[in-house]
Parts: structure tokens; C-alpha cells; sequence
């Protein structure tokens, strides 16, 4: 069968559906499909569009990508003096650079190490590339490229700063070690831990140099005398950048991935034999051990790899400062801020990982991965608001290259791209799948939003029966403009789906969606009986009478709907049903005075209705019958003979197992009797009484029998003993 002619028979069999569908009744009560919350929007596909962490959609800032780079990742960016922009790349180790004013990027640099890992830029120009695994420092301004290795064990320059002096600093792995060039180009040793790298670093005003490190989580500061003390033990395992504030203050971004312990991406791996001399080499290890794969001599960072294919947790920012430690789930991260007083305080947390921080105007800029999500924090935490969102790979550098400009380094490709201050032109929010459980049909639409001059919100809807939208879905409703009397227009279906679009003529304007609703109607379907359960007399022990039973049932609506009840009895051989409750009950048990019919075998009928939601129309309802059940009143028959010393009882009972038995001679107390096969296990039962130590004269034994509802007979036998 050609295409033609199968789209044909599906539209063929659409219609025919609609048809029946026409005919379906629907429940009455109608429900609310809302949205207005940020975890609710977060679950959106978007484009072009962020979330705050209050629950309002805006559009993002635009980013505009220059030209993309033959490279995977940019791991570094740097700015001179001049303006020239410097780019560290991976996995070919090139560093590329763009002249102030141009779109167009050269290579600067081609390192011989696979992974150009940081850049520093000097006050008079000079520009340093720092490399991995054989960890290099090299002039990338100085045609020569010359280049020096802090130390014999050195093979990763995991960071590089440099004061106003021309020092340059060194965050290295794999032995944790922390490195000082002087102006002359001496390289001197000022600190080692215990990690197996320092990932990060941050120059304080007052000469002091702060690393942040793998392993513990521990932010080292270094003080103009060189003694080394701990800043903070943060609750994450790993430091991935540092920032000093403009007021001084110390601010560290962690990065651990959900389930890891280190998990670097530009960070840490285990090494081969633990040491750290000169043959040593990293083992590209797992996800959990972070660092690289192997990949020939060009390594690739293999957290970062993994990210783009395996991560696909979703940012959720926290507002709010606070010096009050706070546990830490998997997968979360954070942003420290370390003001003067000494003390961390956490003003922002999200599941995400937090590669680059840089300072903008008055808020700080939070680049993450693995969703390349950029946050802003404004007021120490108070606020906390998503401006940018790559289309697709991570933030894994941030630089200021204006007031109004923003470079971001990205991974998985790597690009240079600017955000600009002004908003996108237009962006989408499409939502989740909803599932409404039943077919159903829609009503209005409604949403509540902001929207500034030269800024529209429009919404479309689309429905269909199976959870992921294909080709048998309806298409996209037409544009809704007017939150006051959109409609949801589209077919019957089970699901739903809304795409919101916002756009703006302004790009200093935004338009801002704050909630959503639509409302829709379920068909009716009729309630469901799960258990109907009458008590049987027969596994009673006899203990008490049968006078009430209680009959307990579970039902339900497919709908929700509430539901009443009704009860009807009939004995074997009546023609019709009785009604055992004057009106509808909403309870699910019911407690019958059976000593107001006959004994009997008897069935209960209950039926169950959707009427309490439901106009008389488009009520229905569903009926059980239960199993043939007992209503015995009357008593075992007992009849006594004797023979000799023994004295006989014969017992029945027309509807009951015989449960019990005792027997009293001449008025004495009674004594407990069972048959004579030891069970009592029918309705007929025969007991023998010996009694053979009788006086002569008169005397005379009654047996009491029970049956197992209670009722009670008995026999007496009067006899002359000899």
C-alpha cells in the first residue's frame, strides 16, 4: 500500500472514530489542567525561552554564536588590554583568537598537548596558554611559543592567574599543587595538597591566592606570607571555579554529578600507581573518576563527553542566601559567596553542574552544564532568574568583553557565542504531554501574563491518543491571542498538548507567562464494583445469633465521579428483586436486620451510581450480584433413644452446619459433647453420652446442639435406671 493511499484510510478511519465519539456521553463534572509553577514550566521543551525560579516564562536574552570553532569544547576565554579575544580549545589543543572588532577567529596557536586548557592574559599583552597531559605554560603572543613546565610531575594547568606584578599562578594536577611564576619566568613550588588537583583560582585584593580543589570540595587560600589554611569544606567533593567579587567578596562554583563522587569534567581522574613522578600518566577512567578517555594521544574529558548523551537532569534554582548548612541530595550543586566576615553563605543551588562564574553590572552569571543553562543572581541570592539557554551543549567558560556583552565558551560544540542585552525575538515554551486518563473533550483556554507594548503571547493547542505526539495527532490549533476567550479547538482525544509563543518588537521588552489552564471534560464511563462481600453464616462458630449482617463493597468511577449506592435482596424461588434501602446511600457498608425476612438462601444486588456528578442524562451505573448466602433463624432439631447406658442424639438442621453440642444429666452443668466422627462439619450430626455410673431411679438428659448462626435446639430423654 502506497503512502497516499494509507493516509487516506487513516483520515478514513479518523472520521468514523469522530463519528462514534459523537455519540459518547461525558461526565458532567469538568476538571482544570493548570500549569504555574517552576517545576511544572521546567518540564517544557524551550527555545529561546527561561524560567525563573518563580514560575514565570520569559524570553531569553539574545545569543548570537560567532563563527564555530573546529573544536569540541572551549575550556578557557581571555581579553587583552587591546580587546583581542583568546579561546583554549579541546580536543586538538588549539588556541584561537578573534581581533577586537572582528567576527572572524584564527588560530593563534596549535599546542603539541591535545587539550589547551586555561589562558591568563598579562597588563603589558602577553597572553599564557596553559595544556594537558604534558602540562605545559606557554607564550602564545611570543612567535618562539616558549614554554615551560612548572614541575617535573606536572601534566595538567587546570587554571592560570596572574596579579599586577606579571606573576602567574598555577592550578595543576595530578599531585594537587599549586605553582608561582615569577616576571623572570621562574617557577617556584607554593603549595601542595593532598588532592590530586587544584582546579581553580581567584587573586584576592589583598595578595592572597585561593584554589579550589577535587576530592574534598576545599577552597585553599594561600596569604601574601605563604602560609595555607582552609577557607571552606564545602558539602560537594569538587571546586570548580572561583571569582572575586567586586567588593572583595570570594565566590565558588561546585560540580558533581548525580551519583559521582568527583566527576570533573575539567577536573580530576585517577592516576596510575598513585604517585606523581615523571612517567606518571593519568588512567582514563570512568564517570565517576572523571578526567579523560583515551583516545590514541587526544584525550577527551570524559565527563563532559557523558553529559551530552546521559544527563538530561533539569536545572532548579533556589533563591536565597543562607549561612545555615543544608543537606545536599544527589546531583545538587552550588554557588558559595565568602564575604569578609569569613562565613559561606549558599545563594544559589540548582542540579546542574556549575563550570563558570563571571561578574556583569550588578548581578553574577552562572554558566552550568549540561543543559548550557545561564542564571543570574542578583542580591546575594534574593533572586535567582535563568537568562539564557543554549539550543544545545554546556557553559564551560564566561568573559565579560563589555558592559552590555557576554562571551560564553561552550562545549559539546564548541563555540564562542555573545549574549546581548536585549531579549530574543521570539521564543517557545511546548509542554509536557498531559494525560487526561479518558477520552475527553476541551474547553477554554486561559492563561495569565504580562505583557509590555510591542509584546504578544500567543497559545496553540493539539490533541491525540497516544502519549507521544505523531502523525495521528490533530494539528496545532490556530493562534489564541486573547487569554479572555481562547478555546481549545481540537478533536476528542485522551491527550493534550500547548505550545506558547512569545514575542516581542522591543528587545529591551519581554512578555512574561505566568500561568495556564485549560479545562476539560471526560466521557462518562460507568462506575466499577471491584467486591461485593456478604458475611457466611456457615464459618460462624455458633457463638452468636445471626441478626445482623453487614454487607461492605469496593467501588470506584473511572471519572472520580461520587457515587451512591442502592441495595436489593431475593430469596430462592421469589419472582422479583426487594429493595433493602429506602433511598440512595453513599457509604460503602450496609447493616441488615435479617430477622426481618425468612430463613433462607438469599443474594444481594447492589447497584452503583454516578448520579451525585451527573445530570439525570448522563448518569450511569453498574450493578453486582453476590454469591447465594444464609439467613437462618431456625433452630437443630434434636431427637434422644437410648440403649442400655447409652444415651443417642440424632441432630439436624435444614440450612446450617452444626457447630456445637453439650449435654446435662438430671439438671447438672453442662458438659461439652461432639460427634461421633469428631467433626462438626455438617448440617447432621450424631452424638453418643455413656452413662454408666446412673443410680437406679428416674432420670433425665437434654442435649443442647448450635447451629453456626446462632440458633439453638435442644432434646430430653426421661428414663428409669436399674
Amino acid at each position: 500500500m502506497n503512502r497516499k493511499a494509507l493516509a487516506g484510510m487513516v483520515a478514513t478511519l479518523t472520521v468514523a472514530l469522530f463519528v462514534v465519539l459523537a455519540t459518547v456521553g461525558f461526565a458532567a463534572k469538568v476538571e482544570t489542567w493548570r500549569q504555574d509553577t517552576s517545576a511544572s514550566f521546567t518540564k517544557a521543551k524551550r527555545e529561546r525561552v527561561v524560567v525563573s525560579d518563580t514560575g514565570k516564562v520569559r524570553l531569553a536574552h539574545a545569543l548570537r554564536t560567532s563563527d564555530s570553532l573546529a573544536a569540541s569544547r572551549v575550556w578557557d576565554l581571555a581579553k587583552t588590554t587591546k580587546g583581542t579575544i583568546y579561546a583554549a580549545t579541546g580536543d586538538e589543543g588549539k588556541v584561537f583568537q578573534r581581533e577586537r572588532n572582528k567576527d572572524a577567529w584564527t588560530v593563534a596557536f596549535d599546542a603539541p598537548d591535545s587539550q589547551a586548557l586555561s589562558l591568563v592574559a598579562l597588563d603589558d599583552g602577553r597572553v599564557f596558554v596553559g595544556t594537558g597531559p604534558s602540562g605545559q605554560v606557554i607564550e602564545i603572543t611570543d612567535e618562539k611559543h616558549p614554554a615551560s613546565r612548572p614541575g617535573p610531575s606536572v601534566q595538567y594547568i587546570w587554571d592560570l592567574a596572574a596579579d599586577s606584578r606579571g606573576n602567574i599562578y598555577a592550578a595543576t594536577g595530578p599531585n594537587g599543587q599549586l605553582w608561582k611564576r615569577s616576571p623572570q619566568g621562574i617557577w617556584s613550588l607554593l603549595f601542595k595538597s593532598k588532592h590530586s588537583h587544584l582546579l581553580c583560582l581567584a587573586l584576592g585584593r589583598d595578595g592572597s591566592v585561593y584554589a579550589g580543589s577535587d576530592g574534598d570540595g576545599l577552597i585553599y587560600r594561600v596569604g601574601p606570607d605563604g602560609k595555607a589554611s582552609v577557607v571552606y569544606d564545602a558539602p560537594q567533593s569538587e571546586i570548580r571555579s572561583l571569582l572575586i567579587g567586586p567588593d572583595g567578596s570570594l565566590y565558588a562554583g561546585t560540580a558533581v554529578e548525580a551519583g559521582g563522587g568527583s566527576g570533573a569534567g575539567r577536573g580530576s581522574f585517577m592516576t596510575s600507581g598513585g604517585g606523581g613522578g615523571d612517567d606518571d600518566r593519568p588512567s582514563f577512567g570512568g564517570r565517576n573518576q572523571g578526567g579523560f578517555e583515551s583516545s590514541t594521544n587526544s584525550p577527551v574529558p570524559a565527563q563532559l563527553k557523558k553529559e551530552a548523551v546521559e544527563s538530561k537532569t533539569k536545572a532548579t534554582p533556589k533563591s536565597g542566601g543562607t549561612a545555615a548548612p543544608k543537606p545536599v541530595s544527589a546531583g545538587d550543586n552550588a554557588v558559595y559567596r565568602i564575604g569578609a566576615d569569613g562565613v559561606p553563605r549558599e545563594i544559589f543551588r540548582a542540579k546542574a553542574l556549575v563550570h563558570a562564574l563571571a561578574w556583569q553590572g550588578d548581578r553574577l552569571l552562572v554558566g552550568t552544564g549540561p543543559e548550557g543553562q545561564l542564571y543570574e543572581v542578583r542580591d546575594d541570592g534574593r533572586e535567582t532568574v535563568p537568562v539564557a539557554r543554549l539550543d544545545h551543549g554546556q557553559i564551560l567558560a564566561l568573559l565579560v568583553e563589555s558592559p552590555g556583552s557576554l562571551l560564553i565558551g561552550t562545549g559539546d560544540p564548541g563555540s564562542v557565542a555573545r549574549l546581548d542585552s536585549g531579549y530574543a525575538p521570539v521564543g517557545t515554551l511546548t509542554s509536557d504531554v498531559f494525560d487526561t486518563k479518558l477520552l475527553s473533550r476541551f474547553g477554554s483556554l486561559t492563561w495569565k501574563s504580562e505583557r509590555p507594548k510591542g509584546t504578544t503571547i500567543a497559545v496553540q493547542v493539539r490533541s491525540g491518543n497516544v502519549g507521544e505526539p505523531d502523525e495521528t495527532w490533530s494539528t496545532w490549533s490556530p493562534e489564541q491571542l486573547d487569554p479572555e476567550s481562547a478555546r481549545a479547538s481540537v478533536p476528542l482525544g485522551r491527550f493534550l498538548q500547548y505550545r506558547a509563543l512569545l514575542r516581542t518588537d522591543d528587545p529591551a521588552s519581554t512578555p512574561e507567562l505566568r500561568s495556564i489552564s485549560v479545562r476539560y471534560q471526560t466521557a462518562n464511563l460507568p462506575p466499577e464494583i471491584a467486591k461485593l462481600e456478604v458475611p457466611d453464616v456457615g464459618g460462624g462458630d455458633g457463638a452468636t445469633r445471626q441478626v445482623k449482617l453487614s454487607v461492605r463493597w469496593e467501588a470506584s468511577d473511572p471519572n472520580s465521579d461520587d457515587l451512591s449506592y442502592n441495595l436489593y435482596v431475593r430469596k430462592e424461588g421469589w419472582p422479583d428483586w426487594l429493595e433493602l434501602t429506602e433511598k440512595p446511600i453513599t457509604e460503602t457498608r450496609f447493616e441488615w436486620d435479617v430477622t426481618t425476612l425468612p430463613a433462607g438462601t438469599y443474594r444481594v444486588r447492589l447497584s452503583a451510581s454516578d448520579r451525585p456528578s451527573n445530570s439525570p442524562s448522563e448518569t450511569l451505573s453498574s450493578e453486582k450480584v453476590s454469591e447465594a448466602f444464609l439467613i437462618d433463624h431456625e433452630a437443630p432439631v434434636v431427637t434422644l433413644s437410648r440403649n442400655g447406658t447409652k444415651v443417642t442424639a440424632s441432630a439436624s438442621d435444614s440450612l446450617t452446619r452444626l457447630a456445637k453440642a453439650a449435654y446435662a444429666v438430671d439438671g447438672g452443668d453442662w458438659k461439652p459433647i461432639f460427634p461421633d466422627d469428631a467433626l462438626f462439619d455438617t448440617n447432621k450430626e450424631t452424638l453418643s453420652i455413656d452413662l454408666p455410673d446412673l443410680k437406679p431411679g428416674t432420670h433425665v438428659v437434654i442435649v443442647r446442639v448450635t447451629d453456626a448462626a446462632g440458633n439453638v435446639g435442644t432434646g430430653d430423654l426421661v428414663f428409669e435406671a436399674r
